[in-house]
């Protein structure tokens, strides 16, 4: 288990997921969260893709991944394609 673990034993992505638990548990009307998927082992992407689906605050997110933001949720999506406005 992640909890057992020292937090020098932990990746990077792990390190990010438990973050993301920490803030969400607090219940904050707003989350702001910049490529969330950084160093997160893909094979965990579908938890935190439910996780912020279920989320009911305010979320502002920039991902490079069309395919994860898909699965959440979301009223608008403003979408920059190759860099243009």
């Amino acid at each position: 288990s992640l909890l057992a673990r020292s937090i020098r034993a932990l990746s990077e992505g792990q390190k990010g997921l438990l973050s993301l638990c920490r803030f969400v548990l607090q219940k904050p009307g707003l989350l702001i969260l910049d490529e969330p998927t950084n160093h997160i082992n893909f094979r965990h992407l579908p938890i935190l893709a439910k996780a912020l689906d279920e989320y009911r605050g305010a979320l502002i997110m920039v991902s490079h991944i069309p395919e994860f933001v898909s699965q959440i949720r979301i009223d608008t999506v403003v979408d920059l394609e190759h860099g243009t406005k």
